[in-house]
């Protein structure tokens, strides 16, 4: 009798403990990268007009002035709006060995969109199907840490014991 109401206390606990672990928060919305958010059309494309169109709104978005060239200032401060938009915290600022961003004209935020799609569209039909869209991981190599664009991110090494 003893064993079962230790046993059944343990569980109680446990259910209690795991119920209380979940968080009552929803989850941030999905990051949008590489394609700037874009949705795929009906037929699952995205377009080269639609990739082109978003990237004029996210600069027009950041250009805060409406001069034509978005600094770093407002690269932050556009960054920093889109992460409280998703409930996230704080960037680490401008810790030793971060990139620091250089000012961007529309026209050159324009050509590296235009080159993106360009990567991405391998057969070269004006639109990114959705074959294409699966290998854009590879396409455009990681970013991050461990190296910049095209660089591909270490693998994990298994750890040994020494022996």
């Amino acid at each position: 009798m003893r064993k079962t109401l230790i046993g059944l206390s343990l569980a109680t606990m446990i259910a209690a403990t795991a119920a209380q672990a979940q968080s009552d928060t929803p989850a941030p919305p999905p990051m949008r990268h590489g394609l700037m958010g874009v949705q795929a059309d009906a037929q699952g494309n995205i377009t080269r007009t639609a990739v082109m169109a978003a990237a004029d709104s996210r600069f027009a978005a950041m250009d805060a002035n409406h001069d034509g060239t978005v600094t770093p200032e407002e690269m932050r401060a556009y960054r920093d709006q889109k992460r409280a938009e998703r409930g996230m915290g704080q960037p680490q600022g401008d810790r030793p060995g971060r990139r620091v961003p250089q000012p961007i004209t529309a026209d050159a935020f324009r050509a590296r969109a235009a080159a993106m799609f360009d990567r991405l569209d391998t057969n070269h039909d004006g639109k990114i199907d959705a074959q294409e869209r699966a290998a854009a991981p590879r396409q455009r190599g990681h970013w991050g840490r461990h190296g910049g664009p095209g660089e591909a991110a270490p693998t994990a090494q298994p750890m040994t014991d020494g022996n």
